[in-house]
């Protein structure tokens, strides 16, 4: 069967998970104010940050500040996986962080995962928490060898049945199972943990763009003091050597008939994405749309946000040839959304959390594009820190330090650089079947 693409119209940088949901129109702030905690992002980590406070501590009193409005970033444009998985292999974890507990901190992981599975039952039954696990699979002999040296923990090594199996994508040669994976319609979510906090007494803010420094937060012209602080700003902190932003982009298609689902995969709620070196990740949703994302819009230079790289056509395009490879059998299918937005990365692509115990503030983020469990944790070690806790202190995200990008032009140059040589990769690879060379020398380019 020949696939043709039909595009649907719908407003362009439109997520598919907030169709149906209403936003929560909160107020801005308009007079100076007191808390106990104030925090900074009202995505992930600001917003689960506040959950972990309260409880460990109810009687706080706590303000969240978010500039746009909730789950306006990252937070509600994801790809929806509630993965344990880590930008970071285990070994190169234990070699740039010997002190640290890795089993311990993988451990956390998988735990999470379950605790945002257990929020998501009993507060956002339309977040569609479904654990089945992530298959990444292989459709060359180097992919597969790659794959094999990410087996650790409770993942499998499957053959080419068992992941035929599970997805049926075309060519694949084999496949890596993380049964400690779950997908979720992600802006839901965010605004049922919202409502969750309102209704213990968390004022929340939109429209309300915060700076801070030492006791006090100027927020729209008006001081906010409090004991504490939390910056969960994410991609979106003021341009710096510290982080760039990535972008990563999404399409939905339309609902695929009963058939149509059977022609990709049984399992309902898997996550899957194949082993390319350019990031792509997967899923079905509950009603039945392949939501599909992945990497290859260029860096801004100066590290400047840009809202004309969330919807590049040369990128959805490249997302589209995904799908057309994966599963030909499908034949015609149509593009109904597509979103994107940036996430933070720094040079040791890591996970940060720190705590100046002078200020009391603190600051979470870094994420890679692995930010829904990886909040969640970060905020719970986070909460733990600031109320006198050392329970996380032996985990490798906290005080994480890194080297800084580099100065541009060589920022800009170096971060499209491995944008391109990204891509050649996986097509060396593809006609070699050995693991790039071009890959390894483009490593250099990004601290990993």
């Amino acid at each position: 069967m020949v696939l043709t693409v039909r595009q649907d119209s719908k407003p362009s940088n439109h997520p598919l998970w907030r169709d149906g949901i209403q936003p929560l129109n909160l107020p801005s702030l308009n007079s100076p104010i007191e808390v106990d905690v104030a925090i900074i992002g009202g995505g992930f980590s600001g917003l689960w940050s506040a959950f972990h406070l309260l409880e460990r501590n109810p009687s706080l009193s706590i303000a969240i500040f978010e500039a746009e409005e909730i789950g306006f970033g990252a937070s509600g444009r994801n790809g929806g996986w509630v993965s344990s998985d880590y930008p970071v292999d285990p070994v190169t974890l234990k070699e740039r962080h010997p002190k640290a507990d890795i089993e311990k901190f993988w451990d956390a992981m998988r735990s999470c995962v379950d605790e945002i599975g257990d929020f998501a039952s009993t507060h956002s039954p339309e977040a569609k928490f479904r654990k089945a696990g992530s298959l990444i699979f292989a459709r060359n002999r180097a992919q597969l060898q790659r794959i094999k040296g990410s087996l650790f923990g409770k993942k499998r090594l499957l053959g080419p049945n068992e992941t035929q199996s599970m997805l049926k994508v075309d060519g694949a040669i084999g496949s890596l199972f993380d049964p400690d994976c779950a997908t979720i319609a992600p802006y839901p979510l965010v605004i049922a943990l919202t409502k969750y906090l309102l209704s213990r007494g968390v004022v929340i803010f939109e429209g309300s763009e915060a700076t801070t420094d030492g006791e006090y937060c100027q927020v729209n012209g008006y001081r906010v003091t409090s004991r504490q602080r939390v910056i969960a700003t994410e991609a979106y902190k003021r341009p710096s050597r510290r982080q760039i932003p990535i972008y990563s982009l999404m399409m939905a298609t339309s609902p695929l008939t009963a058939e149509e689902r059977g022609m990709v995969t049984d399992v309902a709620g898997l996550a899957f994405m194949e082993a390319l070196h350019n990031v792509n990740y997967a899923q079905m949703t509950a009603d039945g749309r392949i939501a599909i994302g992945g990497r290859g819009a260029r860096y801004p230079y100066g590290s400047r946000l840009r809202s004309s790289k969330e919807n590049k056509e040369s990128v959805h395009s490249q997302i589209s040839d995904l799908l057309e490879k994966w599963f030909p059998q499908l034949g015609q299918w149509s593009v109904t959304h597509r979103w994107g937005g940036p996430v933070a990365v720094r040079w040791n692509w890591e996970s940060y959390l720190f705590f100046d115990p002078l200020t009391q503030t603190g600051s979470i983020g870094g994420y890679v594009g692995d930010g829904v469990t990886m909040s969640y944790l970060s905020a719970k070690a986070l909460a733990d820190r600031m109320l006198g806790g050392e329970k996380y202190i032996d985990m490798p995200f906290f005080e994480n330090r890194s080297r800084k990008w580099p100065i541009e032009p060589l920022r800009f140059l170096g971060a499209n650089a491995l944008v391109s040589l990204v891509k050649v990769a996986d097509h060396e690879e593809r006609f070699t079947g050995r693991e790039s060379f071009i890959y390894k020398g483009a490593s250099l380019l990004i601290g990993k």
